[in-house]
């Protein structure tokens, strides 16, 4: 599978919420939790969404994951996704990017 074949196809998207670990607790954080929502990217869907959190939340180390929920993106989501990576890269090509520190 080229790349273009790999990142057109529809997408693996997990969320799920953890305890809020900082110090002092963040404002933003409702009950004590914050959100993560994300890609999966090595088939972890295929263990089952309790799995798949669970990789994905060592790799971030957040602790005492719950409301999990994996789902396949929407052909509208994707469409949307590549055209804001399709923009993304027409701008670095044309020296446009994020990394510019506020020269734009």
């Amino acid at each position: 599978m080229n790349r273009d074949q790999t990142l057109s196809r529809r997408r693996w998207k997990i969320s799920y919420t953890y305890d809020c670990t900082c110090d002092p607790r963040c404002y933003w954080a409702k009950n004590g939790r914050h959100s993560q929502a994300t890609f999966l990217n090595n088939g972890e869907q295929e263990q089952g969404d309790e799995a798949a959190a669970e990789i994905t939340a060592r790799a971030y180390k957040h602790v005492n994951i719950a409301d999990i929920k994996v789902w396949q993106e929407s052909p509208e989501e994707r469409d949307t996704r590549m055209k804001q990576m399709r923009k993304a890269e027409a701008d670095e090509r044309r020296g446009i990017h994020w990394n510019m520190g506020g020269a734009n």
